[in-house]
């Protein structure tokens, strides 16, 4: 009786502390409403800047540039573009002077996106600018994963090519292993593409030479519509009288000839008038021309 006392209350003591261990452990683990809290808390301190890094972002940009000094303009651009770290993929100019357009498509380091989308905005007035992100983390993903799986079977395929001593195995063995090969060597090319066209932006700019800066609108409001009409106005009027006398000096040769023709008219129709006055004075009766 006194052995299974003993064994009665050592059972108990052991309960009781198995309870006691779980109490503490739920009072240490975090209750739900703690547990919000702290997501939240991360939330408000997430940057998105974290969430680019880790994504596969292609960063790409449109502008519409209008500037009246064309050769600064596009001499600005280069050399901001060779200072972000960047390059030119494509460049082209047509036009006559005077009317001239620039097309570009600029390479940026991705950092530089933002920085280098305003500097385009300060060197130049923008007329238009358009940018979007396209994430390819997915199918970034799904490449890594294949590759993985086709080395994976490259080495094995080299093992049993190794262990191989039939003919027909070893050709069998081989076309594979070659397969193989031409799916990583395409894959891999891929990637880079991908690797290429993340760490660098795109910029396609179109610079135009204008004489007058187009008017952009600076409010929806009565007043700021009014102020863009009124630029507008005087834009067109002294577009206008530009265009008139670019026409008068453009067609300057068939205007002297107008002219010349419309002198020779009034010489001749001159000429006449006098004729025909002397005529008619030399046939009218002598007791008339005395009255």
């Amino acid at each position: 009786m006194a052995l299974l006392l003993l064994l009665l209350a050592a059972c108990g003591g052991a309960a009781s502390g198995d309870a006691a261990s779980a109490a503490n452990g739920a009072a240490d683990m975090p209750t739900e409403d703690a547990v919000a809290t702290d997501a939240a808390a991360a939330g408000e301190s997430a940057d998105f800047s974290a969430v680019r890094e880790n994504a596969k972002l292609i960063l790409n940009a449109d502008l519409t540039l209008e500037t009246q000094n064309y050769d600064a303009s596009c001499t600005a651009i280069e050399r901001m573009t060779a200072e972000a770290g960047g390059y030119i993929q494509s460049s082209g100019s047509y036009g006559e002077t005077g009317d001239r357009t620039a097309s570009y498509t600029l390479r940026v380091p991705q950092e530089k996106f933002e920085t280098f989308f305003s500097q385009l905005g300060e060197t130049c007035h923008v007329t238009s600018s358009n940018r979007w992100s396209e994430d390819v983390t997915e199918q970034y993903t799904d490449i890594e994963t294949r590759l993985a799986t086709l080395r994976t079977k490259h080495e094995r395929l080299l093992a049993l090519l190794d262990k191989a001593s039939e003919m027909t195995d070893i050709i069998e063995l081989e076309n594979a292993l070659a397969e193989c090969e031409y799916e990583i060597d395409s894959l891999t090319s891929e990637m880079r593409h991908y690797d290429d066209l993340v760490s660098f932006s795109t910029f396609n700019v179109t610079l135009r030479e204008v004489q007058t800066l187009s008017a952009v609108s600076e409010g929806t409001g009565f007043g700021a519509q009014v102020a863009q009409a009124a630029r507008q106005g005087a834009s067109g009027l002294t577009a206008a009288v530009r265009g008139i006398i670019l026409l008068a000096v453009t067609l300057w040769p068939l205007l002297a000839l107008m002219a010349l023709a419309g002198i020779v008219l009034w010489v001749v129709m001159r000429r006449r008038k006098t004729a025909a006055q002397a005529q008619q004075q030399s046939m009218t009766p002598p007791d008339d021309q005395n009255k």
